[in-house]
């Protein structure tokens, strides 16, 4: 007896491991697909939140200037500029906690120092902000309090916009062939700044030539200059344009509490000017965000779909064609506990090595596509570390879906067939 269930067990399996080993690789290739869509989607997304992210907390509003569109041009001049009456009438309003200021520097400027041993030079614009702006760390180092009359005596403190620094390695660095810059690399470097001249034009007063370093870098998405103290702008601009109104780039609006945000931004609507909000800026991350994810999951699914059922098909097909042979271990007296232990070691398990294979090969090639991508656009090592994000529990659970619709589907096959009468199965 025992010697005839060798051979039916030998009889189940013979002519029969092409298509399991084929229903096999299509299971794994259904799990690679699902780790690999979620560890690179899921990257994707956290690169989309580091560049719409915001540190504009949500009792917080930022008041600039109305954008003016003439034909191919934008302008902010010949709309409502934030003047001191108007941000007197906003310090007065109730709601109102604290305003910041920030004040481009209408002068043009250039930045010329050594990196890396070559001399660089560029045009630059200046953006004066308060302390608020600032890491109380770099104020206590290197203060906030800076004029003219201080730079014979110490350099002007920059802290550089790390937008900035992803424009740079991206549009000039890459093309040039010249080596990126990380945020480390640039700390400390040492400068000279001249006020009054740039490589496109020069105004009628001399121009003034100061030492510079960059102290520290921002992500704050309200800077897109070079940070330095706001009283030194405003020194250069009334040196330099002594004419020219005095006027304020943008307003950094700190209210009682975020329930009286929506009032401080139709004031500053009424007064003409526009008005940006945490939640604003987290709806339109959150919109941009949900259509990538989307279109990504929409991939994802199409290909995984078509893989699994696939893999769902091939190995119903196969138990379909063991019809003969399960007849036989039937015939012979095999109960259908004994049944049900052949097809959960053969199914069942060999399924989970697959999908757990599948899910390990799906992690590798993230990594490697991550560290491609990465190598490809070195501008993208400033925003992530990794574009291949591996988190367990996901991952668990969409494994433990493939395993589960694999194997569930090809049980339910499986019992249908053992229901079948003993004759019948013979005859196939």
């Amino acid at each position: 007896m025992r010697a005839s269930m060798r051979r039916a067990m030998h009889l189940w399996n013979k002519g029969h491991w092409r298509d399991y080993l084929f229903s096999q690789a299509m299971l794994l290739v259904a799990a690679l697909l699902l780790v690999f869509f979620i560890s690179i989607g899921l990257g994707v997304g956290r690169i989309l939140d580091r560049f719409l992210s915001s540190d504009l907390p949500e009792e917080q509003v930022r008041v600039t200037p109305q954008v003016i569109s003439a034909g191919s041009f934008q302008t902010e001049r010949g709309g409502v500029e934030i003047t001191d009456a108007i941000l007197d009438s906003l310090e007065k309003m109730p709601q109102v906690a604290r305003i910041d200021r920030q004040v481009y520097a209408r002068v043009p400027a250039y930045l010329r120092g050594l990196l890396g041993g070559r001399n660089y030079y560029t045009d630059i614009t200046m953006e004066g902000v308060t302390e608020a702006f600032v890491p109380d760390s770099l104020v206590e180092r290197f203060g906030w309090d800076y004029t003219l009359a201080d730079s014979s005596r110490t350099r002007l403190p920059i802290i550089l916009s790390e937008n900035l620094l992803l424009l740079y390695n991206a549009g000039f660095a890459d093309p040039n062939g010249l080596m990126g810059l990380t945020q480390q690399g640039v700390v400390g470097l040492e400068c000279q700044i001249t006020l009054g001249a740039s490589s496109l034009t020069s105004l009628q007063a001399p121009p003034v030539t100061i030492n510079a370093q960059i102290v520290g870098t921002s992500r704050n998405m309200a800077l897109f200059a070079l940070a330095v103290p706001i009283g030194f702008v405003e020194e250069v601009n009334l040196m330099y344009l002594p004419d020219r109104p005095h006027s304020y780039s943008a307003l950094m609006v700190t209210a009682t509490s975020a329930e009286e945000v929506p009032e401080i931004v139709r004031r500053a609507e009424s007064l003409g000017l526009s008005a940006e909000t945490h939640r604003g800026i987290a709806q339109k991350a959150e919109i941009l965000v949900g259509i990538v994810t989307a279109a990504l999951g929409a991939l994802a699914v199409a290909i995984l779909g078509a893989a699994l059922a696939s893999a769902v098909h091939t190995l119903v097909a196969d138990l379909k064609n063991r019809s003969y042979a399960l007849g036989v271990l039937v015939a012979l007296g095999t109960t259908s506990e004994r049944l049900a232990q052949v097809f959960a070691f053969q199914i069942f398990l060999m399924s989970a090595v697959t999908t757990v294979l599948g899910g390990l090969l799906g992690c590798g090639l993230a990594a490697l596509v991550s560290y491609g991508l990465l190598t490809l656009l070195p501008v993208l090592h400033m925003v992530v570390p990794s574009l291949a994000v591996f988190p367990v529990l996901h991952l668990t659970v969409g494994l433990g879906t493939v395993l589960l619709v694999s194997t569930g589907w090809a049980w339910f096959f499986f019992r249908r067939i053992l229901g079948t009468p003993v004759t019948e199965l013979l005859r196939r």
